[in-house]
């Protein structure tokens, strides 16, 4: 992590960032005469901030209408999806946010820092709800149960805990490196983890911390940005160092996998869509989709023009990246076959 931190601000920064260009969008109704025509398509020609602070992570809340970002201020600040603008006040984390994540219902945003604290904020109001010390080194990985009951942890002291809310209800499961990322099933029974570059993921009961799963697959994820889950809970997608995809099924225990990118850049980051439907996955400073049921390449290839550390897709099909000290947001419609974006609305 970078220490070199510009001071000040820029002409035209606001607290939070600057927004560098405007977000145009763009209703099409449904043709009235051709039943095909189901979507109402949303155009975003680019919506970008520029931050003081390198961004580590983004989430989506459920509505999509809204985004959070952590950085290296120690801030968690929630935007706008419509036009990029920053909503109430900063979160103040107290150091790092190495990792963000937001509850099913809505309710919740919960922020894993460098500093070993995890801290639980209300999305709409942003009050603190808890604050506790859930390890001695940094949380890379935070997540919430689906019924936002539970929060899981991992760690750079090669642990990950369960919690409800301060109250410890699994672990320290030991792992043989640190965590770099840990997410719930769908259904909240399992709970998969990383560990960085040992080729290690496994699959816990969340309820027992029974371990029932182990694949032998290597992360290149720092920030709990290599793991994503199907919506059946009954699959399990791994961005990994080779720059492959693979795929666990855990009733079955077995293992598969595809090539997403060759080359010296490795994947880094993954996101699924909430049916499942096909996977984002990240390497360099690109962007790539692929059909989780034939595994085949679908649409076009995003280029940035910087690196990506994290990034999320909202129910409204955008994508959210950040990288640096920017974050980068943009609709896909356009940039993927119709069928696969369901019905898209857009706020009037």
């Amino acid at each position: 992590m970078s220490s070199n931190v510009p001071s000040g601000r820029k002409n035209g920064e606001y607290a939070g960032g600057t927004i560098g260009r405007t977000m145009l969008m763009r209703r099409q109704e449904s043709r009235e005469n051709d039943p095909s025509s189901r979507i109402v398509h949303r155009k975003v020609e680019q919506i970008v901030i520029d931050s003081r602070y390198d961004i580590y992570s983004v989430a989506f809340l459920t509505d999509g209408k809204h985004f959070v970002s952590g950085d290296r201020e120690g801030k968690i600040r929630r935007w706008r999806t419509e036009d990029g603008k920053e909503v109430g006040t900063a979160m103040d984390a107290g150091s790092d946010v190495l990792n963000i994540a937001v509850s099913r219902d809505g309710k919740w945003i919960v922020g894993g820092t460098k500093s070993g604290f995890v801290t639980v904020w209300n999305a709409e109001s942003h009050s603190k709800v808890a604050r506790f010390k859930a390890h001695n080194d940094y949380v890379r990985a935070v997540d919430v149960s689906p019924d936002a009951t539970k929060i899981v942890t991992g760690s750079d002291d090669k642990t990950a805990c369960v919690w409800s809310l301060s109250t410890r209800l699994l672990g320290p499961l030991q792992h043989d490196n640190w965590v770099a990322a840990a997410k719930f099933s769908p259904d909240g029974h399992l709970v998969a983890t990383a560990t960085y570059n040992r080729r290690s993921v496994r699959v816990y009961d969340s309820q027992s911390g029974s371990l029932l799963v182990e694949f032998p697959v290597s992360v290149n994820s720092w920030f709990n940005q290599s793991l994503a889950w199907a919506s059946d809970s009954k699959q399990l997608f791994v961005s990994s160092l080779d720059g492959c995809v693979r795929v666990g099924v855990s009733a079955k225990i077995t293992l598969s996998e595809w090539q997403i990118r060759s080359g010296s850049q490795n994947a880094r980051s993954i996101t699924i869509t909430s049916d499942g439907a096909f996977i984002a996955t990240s390497a360099g400073s690109s962007v790539s989709f692929w059909d989780t049921t034939n595994q085949e390449q679908i649409g076009v290839v995003i280029e940035y023009t910087h690196g990506i550390l994290s990034m999320a897709m909202s129910s409204n099909y955008d994508l959210v990246t950040s990288g640096d000290k920017r974050i980068t947001l943009r609709a896909l419609c356009g940039t993927l076959p119709s069928h696969y974006l369901g019905n898209v609305s857009v706020p009037v």
